[in-house]
């Protein structure tokens, strides 16, 4: 007559021959009587851990957690900067005055 733990729960110790214990037992009744199985029930106790730090939780329905969300943002944003310097660097300005010289030659 050993005990061993509930293997639902992992919680409360059930007799050698019982599938769960008294606690889960009445609450896979509970979700029949509602109309869902247990099994389909999400595991609220859960916790995602980041996997950008490693530390801190991640949010609902992702993988990395806030800091690192906004720093992944912040990162976009200065790279989509950059971007835009580059092009903006490759723009010749003498292409732009000899159009407007040619545009002033045009108007005599």
């Amino acid at each position: 007559m050993a005990l061993h733990k509930c293997p639902k729960c992992e919680l409360n110790y059930i007799r050698e021959g019982e599938d769960y214990c008294e606690v889960c037992k009445r609450e896979m009744k509970r979700a029949q009587a509602r109309g869902r199985r247990v099994e389909e029930e999400p595991e609220e106790d859960e916790v995602v851990i980041c996997s950008e730090c490693g530390e801190a939780p991640a949010v609902r329905g992702g993988d990395l957690c806030v800091a690192c969300l906004k720093e992944k943002k912040r990162q976009k944003v200065l790279e989509s900067a950059t971007v835009v310097n580059e092009d903006e660097d490759s723009f010749d300005d003498d292409d732009d005055l000899l159009d407007d010289e040619e545009l002033d030659s045009d108007e005599e």
